[in-house]
């Protein structure tokens, strides 16, 4: 099949040049994109990377995730995941392990609530074979009921499993923080959605979803871009297109002043707690000093709770993203870390942010980055984002820029918007006897502009 839209973009080494040398990190030289579209709508990418040796990674996204999932078979597309690579149109699972170890290979397949992503590891030298086999896995996928009902068994199993505590109030707080919208649901489904999926949802999920005009492919290796884009095209080619489905889910809103919740665990001697809010979406402008100013946030966090089970997490998504933080501490403690969690993040938005916080932050980002770009793996999972969050072709080029532009008032204005705005949850399990009155304090604080009443959850 012939190719069209053909360009090769150079990005801008001389941006990380100067910027790497202000985060203490390495000179780590942007490599070139070659990129081209097929007429069935696949952009192929080839990143050339003689430097870093023989190794290879070709990965392939697919726009669509649990995200498409209906609300009675949630877990679909988790299952489907698990499925690749069982059976193609004339492999079995065995022949295609004994393919992969012959040309010296690996494979992941994994799935999120915004797309499929493929990673094959393996050699330069092999690159035909390695990019015949990946296309026989996704585009030629057989999904028989012996393979089907082995991975539902395995799933269900999995779901049954009784959930740490940590594990189980988080999955609580995603719940309240989504609730009535496509990400308000566990990604692996529950027991009756999961229960509820049959092998022709299976294969019409593969036939619905999978298609070149919402995927992207990317090779990153010591290779020629022109001989690689010329026998892509050859084999991905021939690469039915299917009809996009839109992406039109009801975007999920911040929570009207905070809500706190709880969950009675008499039996229990420690606490768990998670306070957290929408953050910005992945492609948004504003996640960039989001993020930083999350991180700015951690670092104090640590500081003044050196021995404290306390983590901040977020998680960049096509929709609002969620922002957390998570504790465990004993049950007369935790109160009172919860107090200062919500202490800090004041002083954040109001107080000083010190030089040396703002550079050892973007220092951190920098240097994460760069590490990227020393492995062909990490180049093509950041290629491959770019893809997915539709990033831009020159996202490698930006992102350092984009942290340096950060300052003090801009960390400020970004955790007074996403860092327990006046929106927000928080959940607590623990024993009722013991939490609940001084909960109800906090709920009913005078201080606080926004508050609610302790509600309890079954």
């Amino acid at each position: 099949m012939m190719m069209r839209n053909s360009i090769v973009t150079q990005l801008m080494f001389v941006l990380l040049v100067p910027l790497c040398m202000a985060s203490g990190g390495n000179n780590v030289p942007l490599p070139d994109l070659h990129t081209k579209r097929l007429l069935n709508d696949l952009q192929i990418t080839v990143v050339p990377t003689e430097r870093l040796g023989e190794s290879m990674t070709i990965g392939l996204v697919v726009r669509y995730g649990s995200a498409f999932d209906t609300e009675s078979k949630g877990g679909l597309a988790n299952l489907v995941s698990r499925m690749f690579g069982k059976a193609t149109v004339d492999k079995t699972m065995q022949s295609i392990q004994d393919e992969l170890s012959y040309i010296g290979a690996t494979l992941e397949v994994k799935s999120d609530w915004d797309g499929f992503r493929f990673i094959l590891k393996g050699e330069s030298s092999k690159v035909e074979r390695s990019l015949l086999l990946l296309y026989q896995v996704v585009a030629e996928a057989q999904f028989n009921e012996a393979d089907f009902n082995s991975v539902k068994e395995s799933l269900i199993e999995e779901i049954r499993k009784t959930p740490d505590p940590r594990r189980n109030i988080h999955a609580r707080f995603h719940e309240t923080l989504y609730s009535g919208t496509t990400y308000g649901r566990p990604i692996q489904g529950t027991y009756v959605t999961a229960s509820n999926i049959g092998l022709g949802d299976v294969r019409l999920f593969y036939r619905r979803f999978f298609s070149p005009g919402q995927a992207s492919l990317v090779v990153v290796g010591n290779v020629s871009p022109d001989q690689v884009l010329q026998r892509a095209s050859r084999i991905w080619g021939v690469w039915v297109r299917k009809d996009d489905v839109p992406f039109t889910f009801l975007p999920p809103r911040n929570p009207a002043g905070r809500q706190v919740f709880f969950e009675d665990d008499p039996d229990s001697t420690a606490a768990q707690f998670i306070i957290g809010n929408l953050f910005p979406a992945r492609h948004e402008s504003a996640f960039v000093n989001a993020r930083l100013a999350a991180h700015i946030f951690e670092a104090r966090l640590t500081k003044a709770l050196p021995t404290s089970l306390v983590t901040v997490a977020t998680d960049g998504r096509r929709m609002s993203s969620p922002f957390y933080v998570q504790g465990q501490a004993a049950v007369e403690q935790a109160v009172e870390q919860i107090q200062t969690v919500e202490r800090i993040a004041e002083e954040l938005k109001t107080g000083e942010v010190s030089p040396e916080e703002l550079e050892t932050a973007k220092a951190f980002f920098i240097e994460e980055f760069n590490r990227d770009l020393v492995t062909t793996e990490g180049i093509c999972r950041i290629i491959l984002d770019s893809e997915l969050y539709h990033l831009g072709s020159n996202y490698a080029a930006i992102f350092p820029a984009q942290v340096m532009r950060c300052d003090a008032d801009a960390i400020r204005r970004a955790a007074n918007q996403w860092i327990f705005p006046g929106g927000r949850i928080l959940l607590v399990r623990g024993p009722a006897a013991l939490l609940k009155p001084a909960l109800q304090s906090i709920a009913n604080d005078r201080d606080s502009k926004n508050s609610a009443a302790v509600a309890g959850q079954e």
